[in-house]
């Protein structure tokens, strides 16, 4: 159980800020227009514009209550040129660079951080229905019009992990520094890991991605004070200033402590092997990362990637039944099986989450090959194959010859298959 008076409190939680960049040939939409395009989208918003016209605001209504929006059109030359646009390929890179007005939307986020930002998200594609871009600005990056499509389509929020990016600095002697930006708007501060080798970059950016998620869901701990991300993953975190004390920080030291880097921002570290009061970069975990982790997952985050899953689940079942003997894919779903010491169910959280290869898929069932080996749950075997009822779906991913997908991202691998765009939201 968290104790909230217990849990470090960010003092500033700055403004949520996503823009979407309009077709090099579209005009700034008047508000007449943005009215209708919200309209068209069947959302419950109510535009309202200031009497010199210089200010628009915008209350949707929610289940949980009315949320409020400053929305702004632009010239994107006014924009920070600090963005990601490198993340952009092909034709999307070349329709970024080519567009020359954005429609943004800001907000301060409630304490539903996900739902504020998926509301954020429906509200922009909706103002935008043609983006070819969006930008997050706390992030620093980029993604394309079809993915903002998609995840305002869905009912459910995306993951934690879509509105956090993680970056990587190198230097000359293969040394990294790992650091997030767009945490601190959601209440978490920003995390880095620093005196760390190039080479374990991939699987320290997966500890910072789980570390976040735990702090988003269950608060951030006190600083020096010891938590777990996971089995056998202890960890620690400090302030950035008091955290170059502990470590040789090249790249991250406290030169490059600009704006940007700085605030907020805690340095994560392992206590040591030798003298728990010591404390090192965590960099001893990487084998364990690279191997088969378990990083600890919330209740309301495993039940936000089951309702996601299911909602997408025809996705996953077409291309299954399209590609299942095409040897270049492999699809596979994760069951949530109650544990031995919880076998009457898992309303307490007693649940193990498990990988099965498919073979053959209904939208009731699963025949399957177990994947890990499980922990606490005695009647399993690695290896084993059976039928397994798909009410114990939590998540799904496909492997395929354009790489790894999963619920956030298989409409873009559809439309991949079809060579078509994501539609506008319009009804």
């Amino acid at each position: 159980m968290v104790i909230e008076e217990f849990m470090y409190r960010v003092a500033r939680r700055p403004l949520s800020k996503l823009i979407a960049l309009l077709p090099a040939a579209e005009p700034p939409p008047t508000f007449e227009e943005l009215e209708r395009n919200v309209s068209r989208a069947c959302l419950p918003v109510t535009l309202r514009q200031n009497a010199s016209g210089s200010r628009i605001r915008a209350l949707l209504q929610e289940p949980a209550g009315t949320c409020a929006f400053d929305i702004e059109v632009n010239l994107t030359e006014l924009l920070p040129r600090c963005l990601e646009l490198a993340r952009l390929r092909g034709g999307n890179f070349d329709a970024a660079l080519a567009s020359q007005f954005f429609v943004c939307v800001s907000c301060k986020l409630g304490r539903d951080v996900l739902g504020s930002l998926h509301a954020q998200l429906r509200l922009l594609a909706a103002l935008a229905p043609e983006a070819v871009a969006m930008l997050d600005l706390n992030a620093f990056h980029a993604r394309t019009g079809d993915s903002l499509r998609d995840a305002a389509a869905a009912s459910v929020p995306p993951a934690p992990t879509s509105f956090f990016s993680v970056h990587s600095v190198f230097d000359d002697h293969r040394k990294a520094w790992l650091h997030t930006h767009g945490l601190q708007r959601m209440g978490c501060i920003e995390l880095d890991v620093v005196g760390v080798r190039r080479r374990d970059a991939a699987a320290l950016g997966e500890l910072i991605n789980n570390v976040a998620r735990f702090f988003l869901d269950c608060g951030v701990p006190p600083p020096n004070t010891g938590f777990h991300a996971g089995n056998d993953l202890a960890l620690v975190w400090l302030p950035w200033e008091a955290g170059l004390q502990h470590v040789d920080a090249s790249p991250g030291g406290m030169a490059d402590r600009d704006a940007d880097h700085g605030g907020e921002r805690g340095i994560l570290f392992a206590p040591s092997k030798e003298s728990p009061d010591r404390l090192e970069p965590p960099r001893r975990y990487v084998p364990m990362i690279e191997a088969d982790p378990i990083f600890y997952v919330s209740p309301a985050e495993t039940e936000r990637m089951e309702r996601l899953a299911r909602e997408r689940l025809p996705s996953f079942l077409a291309l299954q039944s399209r590609y299942a003997k095409n040897g270049k894919w492999d699809f596979h779903v994760k069951l949530g099986f109650p544990t031995d010491d919880n076998a009457d169910g898992y309303t307490c959280g007693g649940a193990e989450h498990l990988w099965f290869d498919v073979h053959e898929a209904t939208a009731k069932s699963v025949d399957g090959t177990l994947l890990n080996r499980p922990y606490r749950i005695s009647k399993l075997r690695q290896g084993e194959r059976g039928t397994f009822d798909l009410k114990l779906l939590t998540d799904w991913a496909i492997e395929s010859p354009r790489g790894r997908y999963t619920p956030e991202s298989v409409l873009q691998l559809e439309r991949g298959e079809a060579n078509v765009s994501a539609r506008p939201l319009l009804h």
